[in-house]
């Protein structure tokens, strides 16, 4: 940073740097205007070691990424200001990442942040004094408008993750992939001589997996369920403790529910006979996972497995 501060012939001792691993191309830029207040937020971000504050950091799993993010402002302010500032400004990067429902790279749980942030407050040394930038007040809703925006875009812009992406991308967020359901398929397979070999028959489930993953009504159930699991574990849902949940208690049935219209949908009473199977035998994952997921990922693989049988019965 001396050197490149050199090289531009900044002093060092008056000049603010940022390092990151993104591409300084993909930043994000958003100005808002309140009276006379003027905010604008600069932002480069890289999510690939998100985190949940409070959580263990494993450094030898997560990649390199980081939320630079600079606020210049034409108001005046004192110092107390500019630490109400700090604080909007990073309650606004915490918003876009639920807006984009950023996950942990740890634990796969809600991320707010990410390990290696750094912020930046600029203000002017003359014009329009404000003493407060709380949430309340016209400088603070301009900064919290401003970065959250200009993260939102330069998460989008680096990592590729619009909030109307897939559910399979979703679901590799949370730690399952499209290969898990799969082996969770074929462990629970009933093959027949009759419906070809078992390499087509995962050929042929891939295929009816994308194609029930890409209908946004079998995407909205399924993250209502991933909703419902956390906040279950957050004992977040009336009358049903978190301790109680971790259980998976036989008078809940909603989990049950969900999975019933999971596996209807997508393929009537022959998914839902499929769906009872495996939710016998939990197959592969499904037998890791809570009390909503199990459901949820059980009768997307039983309604995609029973669709599968007959396909490969009618290619027989």
């Amino acid at each position: 940073m001396l050197r490149v501060a050199e090289t531009h012939r900044l002093e060092a001792d008056t000049t603010v740097g940022f390092m990151t691993a993104a591409d300084p191309r993909n930043f994000g830029l958003s100005t808002f205007k309140s009276g006379k207040v003027r905010v604008s937020a600069i932002v480069t971000a890289g999510t690939s070691n998100s985190a949940k504050p409070g959580e263990l950091v494993r450094n030898s799993k997560i990649g390199i990424g980081t939320v630079n993010t600079m606020v210049l402002t034409n108001a005046k302010v004192d110092d107390g200001c500019l630490v109400n500032a700090l604080q909007t400004a990073t309650e606004a990067k915490a918003l876009a990442f639920k807006e984009l429902d950023i996950r942990s790279s740890n634990s796969g749980e809600e991320a707010t942040c990410t390990s290696s942030d750094a912020t930046l407050i600029g203000t002017n040394s003359e014009g329009i004094e404000r003493n407060y930038a709380g949430v309340a007040t016209d400088l603070g809703r301009s900064i919290a408008k401003a970065v959250n925006q200009a993260v939102k875009d330069a998460i989008i812009k680096q990592d590729k993750l619009p909030p109307s992406r897939g559910l399979l991308d979703r679901l590799r967020e949370r730690g399952i992939t499209a290969g898990d359901l799969e082996e969770a398929f074929s462990e629970a397979y009933v093959h027949h001589r009759s419906m070809g070999t078992r390499k087509n028959a995962r050929r042929v489930f891939r295929k009816f997996l994308e194609e029930a993953t890409s209908d946004h009504n079998v995407a909205a159930l399924v993250l209502a369920a991933m909703r419902l699991e956390e906040d279950g574990r957050r004992g977040l849902i009336p009358g049903l403790p978190e301790n109680t949940y971790a259980r998976d208690p036989v008078s809940l049935l909603a989990d049950e529910i969900v999975g019933i219209a999971i596996s209807n949908y997508i393929a009537g009473s022959k998914g839902l006979f499929e769906y009872a199977r495996l939710d016998r035998k939990k197959p592969g994952i499904i037998r890791r996972l809570g009390p909503f997921m199990d459901d949820a990922i059980g009768a997307l693989v039983a309604g995609t497995s029973s669709n599968v049988y007959s396909e490969l019965l009618r290619q027989g």
